[in-house]
């Protein structure tokens, strides 16, 4: 079976240009997990909530610097809002890891684990066509089986 055969067709998406706070927006609008990145009409990469969040956690050299700084939550969530202004750009995972929609269902599942990533948009000449999670393939071997 190929990936088109499971993938979502409408797919939610948000500029690269937009700020995190819009893209928040969408993502609790939508209920979903991530966002397409587009910049004009091609694909420039993937965000989600997950990155999100480890944006506003501190990192490594925050904490040795001061460690009131993992110890404050005043302190991240501070952070948070300074974070509310960036734009997406400066999150997303890139470069963009896609596939195209002929892609059999378990190599995609493959690439998703093989790349830590739950999810993949599908890409057929250039377009944005699709997207494919962990959650559908999961689905689809469950149906399979049953």
């Amino acid at each position: 079976m190929k990936t088109s055969d499971i993938m979502t067709k409408q797919v939610h998406t948000v500029g690269s240009g937009q700020t995190l706070k819009e893209c928040a927006e969408i993502l609790k609008q939508r209920r979903v997990n991530g966002l397409v990145v587009m910049d004009g009409g091609t694909v420039a990469g993937v965000i989600t909530k997950a990155d999100i969040f480890k944006a506003i956690l501190p990192g490594y050299a925050d904490i040795m610097e001061d460690e009131k700084n993992i110890a404050s939550f005043e302190n991240i969530e501070e952070r948070a809002h300074k974070l509310y202004d960036l734009e997406v750009r400066a999150l997303m995972g890139t470069p963009p890891i896609t596939i195209p929609s002929d892609t059999p269902v378990m190599k995609a599942g493959s690439l998703m684990i093989l790349k830590r990533i739950k999810q993949l948009p599908v890409v057929d000449n250039g377009i944005l066509s699709g997207i494919v999670t962990l959650t559908d393939i999961i689905n689809f071997i469950t149906e399979k089986t049953t």
